[in-house]
């Protein structure tokens, strides 16, 4: 243990250290929106207007603009907001690419199934952000910029994401946010506020305290604890086993905000890596950088070999031969079930997901959300938190109208919402 965790240590402090928000905006920087075809599928749906009180949390997950064609698809009952990934800043406040957001019509999709939609804003780098930040009218012209985007798209607010944020920037970041969030309460009607943050402040850049005051909630950025250029394969986002995991990184925050846990959101990864490594040991020395593996990605290669679970950090991981020996690490459903717990435990304001579309709509990652963060009735299925004619009335148009979404219906659990259900559902009613 020693031994891991020194080389844990000498891994994360390593140069190369890039986050996985940036690591990905990287990759997928060439990639086009078809969003026209994707758009013209959304609007074939029925969406149904749900009370989003069913959620005890707060559920929010990333929606990067290569995901896109996987909107429709999201399961809306499990998520509160959406951030759309993203608007890129230049380092004097110009929008570089917002990638058509203001034409998406996933922003009215969303909200018409009850979720909010936010815009990410993005910038990268410490000279980036000292040119930005610690210049007035760079601050202005990027909070004007942004604030015209969410007006004109009809968002419900803004979700700002800078990385590598120098020391020397620490007071003018908390100036940035108090202005970003003077204009926009000044335009928009109860507008959401929020922040991607780091799991380890290294530097000691980030005002937690008064960030959390300012805003709605940080998103705090639970993953890459291992990463790409590891010198040893481990867990992206360890529940314990390493003295910089998960629960080191939560009670940073609470004790750096004085414990202002309805301001925290843990976001966690549906992603892994597959480095090439040494050996077949677990924690083996990696020989290059590791591959970046969407959940979905993670889980079919996964299938070809035999899988374990590391107690010590909750996760799961498997190795295999290549050409040369290969270790994947990547959370599943039963490693971000005990997560979530962990969240709820420390009463945080909920959970977030990088990214949306990444589990390629498997569902057991939707049901762990459902078992941990949904409270809902037998019955109430239009989650209006009462039972009554309006749910045999949402029932019976189900039936009649052949809809394609799924309601909360199916209350025999035979597989089929029919005439059976409606019956069960007329006597829960008289019951009550």
């Amino acid at each position: 243990m020693i031994f891991s965790l020194l080389l844990f240590i000498s891994h994360i402090l390593s140069q190369d250290w890039q986050s996985f928000h940036y690591q990905d905006q990287k990759r997928f920087e060439a990639f086009q929106i078809n969003s026209l075809n994707i758009d013209e599928r959304a609007k074939t749906f029925n969406p149904i207007n749900n009370n989003r009180n069913n959620l005890s949390h707060e559920v929010i997950g990333y929606l990067p603009y290569w995901e896109y064609d996987e909107y429709p698809d999201l399961n809306y009952n499990l998520l509160t907001q959406i951030n759309f990934f993203s608007a890129e800043l230049s380092d004097y406040g110009d929008i570089i690419n917002n990638h058509n957001w203001e034409n998406l019509y996933f922003i009215e999709f969303a909200q018409s199934q009850g979720v909010k939609v936010k815009l990410c804003a993005t910038l990268f780098g410490q000279e980036s952000l000292t040119t930005l930040l610690s210049n007035y009218f760079n601050r202005q012209n990027a909070i004007n910029n942004l604030l015209d985007l969410v007006v004109n798209a009809g968002a419900d607010g803004i979700d700002i994401d800078f990385e590598l944020v120098p020391a020397s920037q620490r007071e003018n970041l908390v100036l940035f946010m108090q202005e970003l969030s003077f204009a926009f309460h000044n335009e928009l009607d109860d507008p959401i506020i929020t922040m991607a943050t780091p799991a380890i402040d290294w530097s000691n850049a980030w005002d937690y305290e008064s960030l959390a005051a300012i805003t709605d909630g940080l998103f705090i950025m639970g993953y890459n604890y291992f990463y790409s250029g590891s010198s040893i394969a481990g867990p992206v986002a360890p529940l314990g086993g390493y003295f910089y995991d998960i629960e080191y990184t939560v009670n940073d925050y609470l004790d750096k905000t004085n414990n202002q846990t309805d301001k925290l959101i843990l976001g966690l990864p549906y992603y892994g890596y597959d480095w090439p490594v040494i050996n077949d040991f677990i924690n083996s020395e990696t020989t290059g950088y590791g591959t970046a593996r969407t959940y979905a990605e993670a889980r079919n290669l996964s299938q070809f070999h035999e899988n374990f679970w590391h107690d010590i950090s909750n996760s799961s991981w498997f190795t295999y031969l290549n050409n040369q020996w290969r270790q994947t690490w990547y959370d599943d459903s039963l490693s971000l079930s005990f997560k979530y717990q962990f969240a709820k435990e420390k009463d945080l304001q909920g959970i977030g997901i990088w990214a949306l579309g990444y589990d390629d709509n498997y569902n057991e990652l939707w049901d762990v959300l459902e078992n941990h963060f949904a409270s809902y009735q037998i019955g109430d299925v239009n989650f209006d938190q009462d039972i009554n004619i309006q749910d045999v009335i949402v029932v019976v148009s189900h039936i009649i109208n052949s809809e394609s979404y799924t309601v909360n219906a199916d209350l025999n659990n035979d597989g089929y919402i029919d005439v059976l259900d409606i019956l069960i559902l007329i006597n829960i009613v008289l019951d009550n």
